[in-house]
């Protein structure tokens, strides 16, 4: 493991082209990693209190990547291994650690947020936020950068999302229930985030189908194939965020057919032109409208998801996904330790 500058250059230096990275990092977001394990590295995932776990009921476990035993804490890093990056993927109790350990072991730092910052924080706060900064620094959209007021130097650039088409596809053999399905976590008490009562509201007298792990209201898909099943399956897919970026989930839908209606926030207007691959709207009363018109129009619920489907393949495609990550990985592997935020 590298433990001074001169290793880690030696170690930049010696690797073969082909071999692959050792890389840092943190349970966060199952499928987003599962597509990044694509890239052919070796990702060892750090576990602690504060820190999400990975969920096999979202995803399973990637063959290269290892979920390293949190019970050891800050020795569970493995001794053996010559790292070559730290990926942390949010800034609350990701960064920290990332940080410590990239200066212990004289590593460069990838901090990629998926996030927005969340309205009723103070300007403080968000100034301390906007000072974690590594060698690198990701967001997963535009839209992003400008939310969090980031200045965006050459060592910031933006990656989106990637989808698995081959994966999230449409079904032609399969018959589409003429339902509304959402996929939400927690949604009752994100209702701030991820508009519960929206929902509510907009599908009051509505056939609905709920899948995601909010106590009292749904429980998740049992495995990703009931999960892609689901999405074949359904005529419609409502998304009802208010402050997320571009959920993943609202993409996974897309790409499997369905016809969609959501909230017109982030960056989700850039993605949905109203009334060609869906509809969009932060008028109630018209979401519920657009919802009706799906239900009694087969043949345009159709025509909305097999084009909602071409903008996915088209604008978030997993092959350029995995490309530009591999680029990225090997630029910042070969980035000296210098020390960082003296």
């Amino acid at each position: 493991m590298p433990s001074s500058p001169i290793s880690a250059i030696t170690r930049a230096a010696t690797r073969r082209s082909d071999e692959p990275l050792n890389i840092l990092t943190f349970p966060t977001h199952e499928r987003y990693e599962t597509i990044l394990c694509k890239t052919g590295h070796n990702f060892y995932s750090y576990r602690a209190e504060g820190i999400k776990d990975w969920n096999t009921d979202y995803s399973p476990v990637p063959k290269n990547y290892v979920l390293l035993d949190g019970n050891l804490g800050g020795k569970q890093v493995p001794l053996h291994l010559d790292f070559d990056l730290i990926l942390s993927q949010n800034k609350f109790g990701q960064f920290q650690i990332a940080h410590q350990i990239a200066d212990t072991l004289h590593l460069p730092l990838i901090s990629l947020e998926h996030t927005l910052p969340i309205p009723m924080w103070d300007e403080e706060l968000r100034n301390s936020l906007r000072n974690m900064r590594g060698d690198l620094n990701l967001f997963i959209s535009e839209y992003s950068i400008r939310k969090w007021n980031w200045r965006p130097e050459s060592d910031t650039m933006v990656i989106h999302h990637g989808v698995d088409t081959d994966n999230f596809c449409i079904d032609e053999s399969a018959e589409r229930d003429n339902q509304i399905l959402s996929v939400v976590n927690d949604w009752i008490n994100r209702d701030w985030c991820c508009g519960f009562r929206i929902w509510q509201n907009v599908t009051k007298g509505l056939p609905v189908k709920v899948l995601g792990d909010t106590p009292g209201l749904s429980k998740p898909a049992s495995s990703l194939e009931e999960l892609v099943r689901t999405y074949q399956t359904s005529r419609i897919f409502l998304n009802t965020s208010t402050l997320s970026p571009i959920p993943t989930v609202l993409l996974e839908a897309m790409a499997c057919g369905c016809a969609v209606v959501s909230t017109a926030t982030c960056m989700i207007p850039e993605i949905i032109e109203h009334g060609v691959n869906g509809f969009i709207s932060n008028k109630e009363s018209e979401m519920k409208e657009f919802l009706a018109t799906l239900l009694n129009d087969e043949a345009l619920a159709k025509e909305m998801g097999e084009k909602a489907r071409e903008t996915v393949v088209e604008k978030f495609a997993e092959k350029k996904f995995v490309e530009e990550w591999n680029m990225i990985f090997d630029a910042v592997s070969k980035v000296p330790y210098i020390g960082r935020f003296k």
